[in-house]
Parts: structure tokens; sequence; C-alpha cells
């Protein structure tokens, strides 16, 4: 391996020059030396080296290495993801065993419960941005795991509104680094390729599988008050896996005890071509600035915006939507079950259509086709549980769980924002700010649902409606500037198709910053 005080070659561009009709935009940079221990570098730099000399290693060899990594990884950022969708909706399953009477919940009040988790998840999105990019990545979430799972025995505790307000804030902001984190540890580690069925594995919506048999087997219970059981059980639950976190899942490739030295290198090496880099403790203002002022950053971010409505709306409403056709407290816990499931076919359906794509058809763009697609089926699934008369039990039953196919297309637009955004404190920015996105729509998604239009919320059914036009419309326009921009690179990089580029690999440039760069939509 290269000894680690290698001098090395760095670009020395800002933020704007790649607009520029300079010899940067025509791919040529100008350099000045660095040694590859400054902070100014990527943490996989001192690994980058090591295949250039001759030295290589065999695809089969890259494969067992993959699936070393699939079954360390995976399934920890799986849970990661299903516990803290688990966690937040807790108060919905609650809310079918006299939760909203004891707590004074009336009117509107159990709509800003559900709001008041994604306020603290708004107020803490750019924190814990910069938190995640200054500390190690699996340490922070263990700590705040085991925090929020104290959160929530309290709340099994809390009897007005006043309280659960405060609690549920502090849930959100607790849960604020989980899923920007996990995708971080998902570009370090996994190719632009290799990443789209990584995240349909790792987000899915099984959550239900365990917070529906739990709430049917708290019904069973003789206390009066037995939806705190739910909180107590669900908060024991995140702090003993918040402890396996902390023990397994490692804070980067560079850090990581389970791949040796080597197995190192061919993981830095993978990712090369991205030219994405892996991790750089160091904040850099510019970079902050171009998350800021990237066209990409706001249409990615109003997307999130008007996607994740149907989230806000359905996962703390669903329960009582089901209860209201006529079923019983226990039943509707289980009968929400199949909603994680569709959830999870959707999931398996677009981010594994994008992963066949772009292995067999490696030149072209389908991502943003996958997006519209899954957005078609949830607006088709959403014109029919609007317009079903209430009558029809088994209908709208079944348009109620199709409309949850919301979530492969938000899956997917989350992978073309990792793949399309470089430099690291970019990458904690954007990802901050399309979180906020998030909570904003979380937000006003359960105001759409009236308490006295229950059980048919036809206001908020015209809201899911309206934002799935709304994101087909966005998403067009985000691909459509990714095309432009790609056409324009491939006109003036001179080294355009090359996978290799000494002058920018593991230098953490921005995707504007490095020429080299191309997008994928």
């Amino acid at each position: 391996m290269a000894d680690n005080s290698k001098t090395a070659k760095i670009s020395t561009l800002s933020p704007g020059e790649v607009e520029d009709n300079s010899s940067i935009a025509r791919g040529k940079v100008d350099h000045h030396t660095i040694t590859d221990t400054n902070s100014d570098v990527d943490v996989a730099a001192k690994y980058a080296n090591m295949f250039t000399n001759g030295e290589t290693y065999s695809m089969a060899e890259w494969v067992k290495l993959r699936w070393k990594l699939d079954l360390r990884l995976v399934p920890l950022l799986w849970f990661n993801v299903t516990l803290g969708a688990m966690d937040k909706v807790t108060t919905a399953t609650a809310s079918l065993y006299s939760f909203r009477e004891d707590t004074g919940l009336s009117g509107d009040r159990y709509s800003w419960v559900g709001s008041a988790f994604y306020f603290g998840y708004l107020v803490w999105c750019l924190p814990s941005g910069s938190l995640l990019q200054k500390y190690p990545i699996a340490k922070l979430m263990c700590v705040a795991q085991i925090l929020w799972g104290l959160i929530l025995i309290g709340t099994g505790f809390a009897n007005n509104f006043a309280s659960l307000m405060a609690l549920r804030v502090l849930l959100g902001a607790l849960e604020a680094p989980i899923v920007p984190g996990n995708f971080l540890v998902l570009g370090m580690w996994y190719t632009r390729r290799e990443q789209p069925l990584r995240t349909g594995l790792m987000y899915t919506g099984l959550s239900v599988c365990f917070t529906g048999p739990i709430g049917w087997g708290i019904g069973f219970l003789m206390d009066d008050h037995k939806w705190r059981s739910m909180f107590w059980i669900t908060g024991a639950m995140t702090i003993v896996w918040a402890v396996i976190i902390g023990f397994f899942l490692p804070d980067n490739p560079v850090k990581a005890k389970f791949v040796t030295e080597r197995e190192k290198a061919i993981v830095v090496d993978r990712l090369r071509a991205d030219q994405t880099g892996v991790e750089n403790k160091q904040f850099k203002k510019d970079q902050l600035i171009e998350a800021l002022t990237d066209p990409k950053t706001w249409l990615m971010f109003f997307f999130h915006i008007v996607i994740s409505i149907p989230n806000g709306g359905l996962t703390n409403f669903a329960p009582l939507v089901i209860k209201g056709l006529g079923y019983t407290s226990q039943r509707s816990t289980l009968l929400t079950m199949p909603t994680g499931i569709i959830q999870t076919l959707s999931s398996y359906i677009c981010n594994g259509g994008v992963f066949l794509c772009a292995k067999y058809f490696p030149t072209k763009h389908c991502r943003s086709a996958w997006v519209i697609f899954g957005i078609i089926v949830g607006l088709i699934s959403a014109v029919f549980l609007y317009t079903l008369p209430l009558t029809d039990y088994q209908g709208r039953l079944a348009a109620l769980y199709m409309s949850y196919f919301y979530l492969g297309p938000y899956i997917v637009s989350l992978g073309i924002n990792t793949a399309n955004t470089a430099g690291h404190t970019k990458k904690v920015t954007v990802n901050a700010l399309i979180f906020i996105a998030y909570c904003v729509s979380n937000i006003i998604g359960p105001q759409f649902f009236k308490a006295e239009q229950a059980p048919v919320y036809s206001l908020g059914m015209g809201a899911i409606l309206g934002s799935y036009v709304l994101a087909m419309i966005i998403m067009i326009l985000y691909a459509t500037y990714c095309w432009w921009e790609n056409r324009r690179r491939d006109a003036v990089d001179e080294a355009a198709g090359q996978e290799a580029h000494s002058d920018t690999d593991f230098r953490d440039l921005t995707d504007k910053q490095n020429i080299h760069f191309r997008y994928v939509w």
C-alpha cells in the first residue's frame, strides 16, 4: 500500500468555477501539492493508491466482500429505520386503546401530537447534520437511540396534552440523525449502482409487523390504561437496540474492524469512479453555500415536501380510518399490517427496478422513471379511496393499503439525492434540508385530516391526490436539469469516460466543483 505521507494533487476549484468558461470547465485544472494526511482530503485517501502499482483484485473477491458487507451492514441499517418508523407512530396504535380520552386529546389535539414529532425533527435537522460530520456516526446513533428510548418510556407516564407535546418534540429531535446517518453510511461502502438495492432492503414498511402484534397483544391486558404498555415496550426495545448499534455498526470503512486492510482498499477503489468520496470531518463553508444555491437541492426539497404529505396523514390516521369501517380496536391493529407489506413491496419493486436497470442498461438513466411509476400507483389508489362509497368496506380497505405505495418513490428519491451530491459538508447539509422538507410535510399532512370528517377524511384524501400530481411535475424538472448538466459537462470535460481521475479522486470536492462528476436521474 502507498505511503500515507505521499504527496498528491488536488484541484483548487471554488464552488462557482465549474460554471465558468475557464480551463477548469474544460477539464484542465490547476493544482497545488498537499499530503494525504491533510484534513482537507477524504479519510479514504490513504487507501486510494493501493491498486495503482500493478496489484489488483478479482471480481469474485469483490463479490465475496460485498456479501460480507451486506450481511453486516444491511440488517443493522434496516432495523435502524424500522425502529424509528415504529417508535414515531406508537401514538397511532395507542389511539385505539383510550389514549386520546385518557390524555385529553379532544378535537384536533391528536393531530398536533402527531405533528409535534416533526417539529423536533425539523428544529434538529441541521444541527444533527453538523453532529454527524463532527462525531463518529455509529456512536452518535447509539447515544441518540438510548435517549429516545427513555423518552418513549416517559411517554407511557404522560397524562395531558402539554407533556405529550414536549415528549414528542424531544423524540423527533433525537431521531433526526438516524436516517441521514444511515444514508451516509450506505454511501461510504457501496457504489451508486449498488446503493438502490441496499436502500430498498434498508427502507421498508415492516415496522407495522412489530406495532401490529404488540398492539394486538396489549389488547389482552386487563389494565384500563393498556395504551401505556405500548410506549414502555417500544422504549425498552429501542434501548437494547442502541447497545447493539454501538458495538456492531462501524463509523466508516477506515475504522471498521470486521474488514481487513486489503478489503478496505477494495471498498475505496470501488468507490473511486463515483467521485463522491467517503468522509471528511472538516466543515467547509464554501460547500455549505453551494448546497444552498444549487437548483437540485431545492427541486429535491420541494419534491420531499409534497411526496411525504401522504405519509404524514396516513401514518397517524390509518388505524382510525380502518376502525371507522366497523372493525374492533384489536382487529384494527392487525389490519394495519398490510400497509407495511405494501410499503415494502413498493420499496422492493422501485429500488429493485433501479438496480436491474443499472445492471443491464448501465448507460441508461431510469431512476426518475421508477419514481413516477410508483407515484402513479399511489395516485390511482388515492382516487379510489377518495371516490368509493363508505359502504364499500373491502374496496376502501384495499385502496387504503395501495395508497401506501408512496414509499418506493420516496426511497428512490433519497437514493438519487445521495448519488448526486459530493463533498462531505455538502452531503450533510443537503441531507438535513431534505429531512427538513420531510418534517414540514409531516407537520402539514395530519392537519388535512379533520376530526369532524372522520372516517372519510375527504380533505385529507384530496391533499394526498394533489401531492402526488405535484411530486410528478417536480421529479420531471429534476431529471431534466440533471440531463442538461450532464450534456454540458460531456462537451467540456476532456477526460470524460475515464474511471479514475487523479486530480479529483478522494479530494472532498463537490459535484459542482468536480467537472468529472456525472449525475444520475
